[in-house]
């Protein structure tokens, strides 16, 4: 019998860490990923199945906070599960832990159902959203606030987005652009500096072959305000915030 709760054992792979040895953040936001689809495919709302009814899924909103990484072969466990949603948003909460059940890190997500056809949100599903459970908290708040307007940018780098940026829906992936946030900083930037915490809100697909423009201002001496826009027309693509540590 399947279960709302989903658990997955990951191995951190060498060519996974950082030049401090970790994991990165953007490896974790893919094992997450990847848990959420097995456990959205156990449960009959994987992408596939929205697919059959002219729907899918996309990421709205994502917030990741880590307490520590793990480091290279070691074992570690997501644990997923869907949560209260609110008619058009859907909430997924995760919890990263060691072999010792030691906590590492937390996360939420917000997903909205979209119709194939128009582009435009569809109310999801009612046994989608009465499959969630009832928390009375998230693993981390369920953010609504909005960010900071950026006027000028620290650095903006170009980039052109490549076939291997695309996904099941043949848009970027949403991993991509926090790789993008937390992979394009100053040049000043130390290598070994850790992003601790992101939090990002997608607004538009990108798709293959557009050139984007990845911009960063420091607000604070170890935040960062993140915007990808379209390098042609200026139009905001995703935003975020990513807090730093560097040991």
């Amino acid at each position: 019998m399947n279960t709302i709760k989903h658990k997955e054992a990951f191995n951190v792979r060498s060519y996974e860490l950082s030049p401090a040895g970790e994991a990165t953040l953007s490896v974790i936001a893919n094992y997450f990923q990847e848990a959420a689809g097995k456990n959205a495919r156990d449960l009959n709302f994987d992408i596939e199945d929205l697919h059959e009814n002219g729907l899918t899924w996309v990421l709205y909103r994502m917030h990741i906070k880590m307490d520590k990484f793990p480091g290279r072969w070691q074992q570690v466990t997501v644990n997923t599960w869907p949560s209260s949603g609110d008619g058009i948003r859907a909430f997924r909460d995760y919890q990263l832990t060691d072999r010792g059940g030691n906590v590492l890190g937390r996360a939420i997500s917000q997903w909205m159902v979209l119709n194939v056809q128009n582009r435009r949100p569809s109310r999801i599903p009612n046994e989608i959203l009465e499959m969630g459970l009832k928390v009375s908290e998230h693993q981390l708040p369920a953010d609504k606030s909005t960010f900071p307007v950026m006027d000028e940018p620290d650095t903006c780098t170009i980039i052109m987005v490549g076939r291997h940026h695309l996904d099941m829906n043949k848009h970027v992936n949403n991993v991509a652009y926090i790789e993008w946030m937390t992979g394009y900083m100053m040049d000043d930037f130390p290598a070994e500096s850790a992003c601790i915490e992101i939090k990002i809100q997608y607004h538009r697909e990108c798709n293959l072959g557009q050139t984007i423009a990845v911009k960063v201002k420091r607000i604070a001496d170890s935040e960062f305000l993140h915007t990808i826009e379209d390098a042609d027309s200026g139009t905001k693509l995703a935003e975020g915030i990513t807090r730093w540590k560097n040991d």
